[in-house]
């Protein structure tokens, strides 16, 4: 999925795997949370971005009458959402920000908004297939969950990182 060739149907229906997926992330999300701020915070960060994403994709799938498609939805999403929590943890880890130069700085941001950009586009991919939807409204989709997740985020957890 990650390089947009296969889709969410793809994955075996299994609850027990989207269990240990959501585990899965969640302790990959706080070990690389935790490095920026306090565990607890941590915690409490990935909870509610996994929240946002079991609730956001099943009100998506309700409304089309796809609640079929819930289970393998969620794992691929937080399958993808696991390998970008690992790809980010180099730049998001790196402690040296204050003595960093500028061009390694403007380096970090850029990896940061690629893998951002990447991660978006494999939503979006996973949506369209799940939703049977073009990309232009699969995108649209994605980029409101990206959007969705990081508002709570800040309105819940407004003085952390």
């Amino acid at each position: 999925m990650l390089l947009l060739k296969t889709a969410p149907q793809d994955l075996p229906y299994s609850p027990m795997l989207m269990l240990r997926v959501i585990i899965f992330y969640l302790v990959s999300g706080v070990i690389i949370v935790g490095n920026m701020t306090e565990p607890s915070l941590a915690v409490g960060h990935i909870l509610l971005n996994i929240g946002v994403i079991l609730f956001f994709t099943y009100v998506l799938l309700s409304s089309l009458n796809l609640k079929v498609r819930f289970v393998q939805t969620v794992t691929a999403l937080i399958g993808t959402g696991i390998v970008f929590n690992l790809l980010s943890w180099p730049v998001l880890s790196y402690g040296g920000l204050e003595q960093a130069s500028s061009a390694a700085i403007q380096i970090m941001s850029l990896v940061v908004l690629m893998l951002i950009s990447w991660e978006i586009l494999v939503t979006a991919h996973i949506f369209r297939n799940a939703l049977s939807t073009k990309m232009t409204q699969a995108v649209l989709l994605s980029m409101s969950l990206f959007f969705v997740s990081l508002a709570l985020s800040q309105f819940v957890f407004p003085e952390s990182p």
